[in-house]
């Protein structure tokens, strides 16, 4: 339910109507109640997740009352307040975090300009603010490890099946006693019996090579100087997935 008796800018305002655009022209509207904060974020990061690019860096985010602007320059990450007026006001500041900006951003549109002061100092001077050559635009790498994540479900739903069993006797031992060796991106390892000497093991690693065989992974040698009772396999999508329900 929009609340009522709501002020931005010294005007009642019972329903914040927002407009979110970017360079290219897109545009979405949005119509702010007293609990859609959670329901902004969303839409605002789906705008952004799917427009933004090196090409198209910059968000505004308006309320349509008030003539209150808060610009996302995303290839610097600087945040610009704008207020048209009498005498108009702009103000910027620097943002290191995602979840930085993402807090001033809901607080912006739930309650305009001056609700954002305290995450401050903003200044005038928006020069001062540029980082280097090395800054990296946090959301457009944000929007691709998400389509990176989306193209690895798709792949692994492609892949034959896992028998469910075996895969859970190897996430057990894999939660009690392992752990993923991350030499490279293209070069991962599930670890098993970290540390643990052969005689530790016992029939237990006897086990888990059977299991390890049925289920059709790849044991490798173990690297110079790990415990004698560890097993190395070479990682498989499948199994990662179902290991993030047990890490």
């Amino acid at each position: 339910m929009v609340g009522t008796g709501h002020r931005i800018n010294g005007r009642d305002v019972s329903e914040r109507k927002l407009a979110i655009r970017d360079e290219q022209g897109h545009k979405r509207s949005f119509t702010m109640g007293d609990s859609d904060h959670l329901k902004f974020s969303t839409a605002f990061n789906n705008f952004v997740r799917k427009h933004v690019s090196e090409e198209n860096s910059t968000f505004r985010l308006e309320h349509v009352l008030t003539d209150e602007v808060l610009i996302i320059e995303t290839e610097f990450g600087i945040l610009g307040r704008v207020r048209q007026s009498e005498n108009p006001e702009t103000s910027y500041r620097r943002y290191e975090r995602r979840t930085d900006a993402a807090t001033i951003i809901v607080s912006f549109a739930s309650s305009g300009y001056d609700a954002i002061d305290k995450y401050g100092p903003w200044t005038p001077d928006r020069d001062t603010l540029l980082p280097d050559a090395s800054f990296e635009n946090l959301e457009l790498a944000w929007a691709r490890e998400l389509d990176r994540e989306e193209q690895r479900r798709r792949e692994i739903t492609k892949l034959p099946k896992l028998d469910r069993q075996l895969l859970t006797r190897f996430c057990k031992v894999w939660a009690d006693n392992g752990y993923n060796e991350y030499v490279s991106d293209s070069e991962v390892y599930h670890v098993l019996f970290d540390s643990r000497d052969i005689d530790e093991v016992g029939p237990a690693r006897d086990e888990l090579l059977t299991t390890v065989e049925a289920m059709g992974l790849e044991v490798v040698d173990t690297p110079a100087g790990a415990a004698t009772g560890e097993v190395w396999v070479r990682a498989d999508p499948r199994v990662d997935r179902e290991l993030e329900k047990w890490a």
